[in-house]
């Protein structure tokens, strides 16, 4: 992986030096990817799928679980990346929902969860994926946006800055490590 300007680690190499060696190696599966991206019709981010094929499905520190494809049948990809029912919620109040939902145009791709019941996503709003913002909506109907890279996101949550503030003040722990869910 080469460094960025100035030689400082990358978001990634922040977040393996925080999480440790993955428990398992071997995630990287591009034609699961491939198969995520045409059932969405849209790449996504290389920083969010390199993460994942480091670390693989699974939750930092037990709080934050990140979601992946692991065998790409149709019902697992339904299962990910479908938000037919959002998109109806959205349709019915969309007071409550200021976000469209992919595959509406500019919609929210979910990427994760967390033990308080957020949902986390990226707003496709961008045509170069890097480029996507961040949301995250909380089990109040709270709505928080971010820029920045998926890494970007996860490290300024280790560093407690620029983070939704409902998200629990205590995660990261210190010496979070990443669960692997395989």
């Amino acid at each position: 992986m080469s460094q960025p300007p100035g030689g400082a680690m990358s978001s990634l190499e922040q977040l393996r030096s925080l999480l440790g060696e993955p428990e398992v190696w071997g995630w990287a599966r591009p034609e699961l990817w491939a198969a995520s991206e045409r059932r969405l019709g849209v790449s996504l981010p290389l920083d969010y799928k390199a993460f994942m094929d480091l670390y693989g499905p699974g939750g930092i520190d037990e709080y934050l679980w990140l979601i992946r494809p692991m065998d790409s049948t149709a019902v697992e990809l339904d299962q990910l990346w479908s938000l037919e029912g959002r998109r109806r919620a959205r349709s019915e109040a969309p007071d409550l929902y200021p976000y469209p939902f992919h595959p509406d145009s500019g919609g929210l791709i979910p990427w994760g969860s967390d033990e308080q019941g957020s949902a986390y996503y990226f707003l496709a709003a961008e045509r170069k994926p890097e480029e996507w913002r961040i949301v995250v909506h909380s089990e109040c109907n709270d709505w928080y946006e971010t820029a920045g890279t998926f890494t970007d996101f996860l490290t300024r949550c280790f560093d407690r800055t620029d983070r939704p503030p409902f998200m629990a003040r205590a995660w990261p722990r210190s010496g979070a490590g990443y669960v692997s869910l395989a």
